[in-house]
């Protein structure tokens, strides 16, 4: 069997299940980097060379549930993104709950600094991208959250976080809360659809999606587009529009309602899990959420007026 390292001193740095996933597909291969994922206690993604000539990324899920949705998205509906447009599936194993996939060109787009008419582009390849894996599963019955379960589950995250986040946050959360979010259909949602799991090949100018393990039929406003629209869109209006003309159309007036009660939540439980687990980056971006829906809503931190 031949394996052979770059840039590191112990090939058993990369646990020996995805050391037996990859040598399920080939005897021979080159481990070259491990890429540490941010706050210390997600699994790594290792990077490998096939001999062939193949790049692939290897990934050991923390548990069943990210296996089980990130090889159900790979087998069922990345393909509706179309040819070379995410990453393919080479290898899963449920037990171990290990994949590995194959590279896809280009740099992350959060990593790197686009000329204006670029980063446009970009974000409307996205939009496009999200339409087609948003209508991959067909049109899933309507989510269906009751006030009553909407209730228990805003006041159970309050309870748990209200220890990490300042009170006017705690307050803007419960007000934009109080109502649970209209009844949507269901899709192909990625589950964390942001710039940082878009690659740009700038040579050719075309974006590809990666990293499905948050994959689920949920609506599309329960974390791709409130995500997106809270944490990146709302003070970038150029890009707001590029990447609603290749989605291929602007949010319902429902829709608006839903991102906005799923943000809140949302924003609460990531500056909470961010600040447990020192992700530093997820707690940045929990409070941008925060502040563009204090601004939407007129209700700034220090209280001096309301809309």
């Amino acid at each position: 069997m031949a394996r052979r390292l770059e840039g590191r001193t112990d090939v058993t740095d990369m646990p020996g299940a995805l050391h037996r996933l990859v040598e399920s597909v080939t005897n021979a291969y080159t481990l070259v980097t491990e890429h540490p994922r941010p706050g210390g206690i997600r699994p790594s993604v290792w990077e490998i060379n096939g001999p062939g000539g193949e790049r692939w990324f290897a990934k050991q899920h923390a548990g069943p549930r990210l296996h089980r949705r990130e090889v159900d998205a790979y087998r069922k509906w990345t393909i509706a993104l179309g040819a070379d447009r995410a990453p393919e599936l080479v290898a899963a194993d449920q037990e171990t709950r290990t994949i590995l996939v194959t590279a896809v060109p280009g740099r992350s787009l959060d990593k790197i600094r686009l000329p204006a008419e670029q980063e446009r582009k970009a974000y409307e390849q996205a939009g496009e991208l999200l339409a087609r894996h948003h209508a991959a599963a067909g049109g899933g019955p309507k989510s269906e959250t009751t006030e009553g379960e909407w209730e228990q589950a805003a006041n159970n995250l309050l309870d748990r976080t209200a220890m990490y986040v300042a009170k006017h946050d705690v307050a803007l959360v419960r007000e934009l809360t109080k109502q649970a979010p209209p009844c949507l259909p269901r899709v192909a949602g990625h589950g964390d659809y942001m710039p940082k799991n878009w690659m740009w090949e700038e040579t050719e100018q075309l974006l590809r999606v990666i990293d499905f393990e948050r994959a689920e039929l949920r609506p599309a406003a329960y974390r791709d587009l409130s995500r997106l629209r809270y944490r990146v869109l709302h003070h970038h209006p150029d890009l707001d529009a590029a990447f609603h003309h290749g989605y291929g159309r602007h949010l319902t007036e429902q829709e608006q309602l839903a991102c906005r009660a799923y943000a809140a939540l949302d924003a609460l439980d990531s500056l909470s899990w961010g600040i447990q687990h020192r992700d530093i980056g997820m707690v940045g971006e929990a409070h941008t959420m925060l502040e563009n829906l204090r601004l939407e809503h007129g209700k700034p931190a220090w209280g001096g007026w309301s809309a």
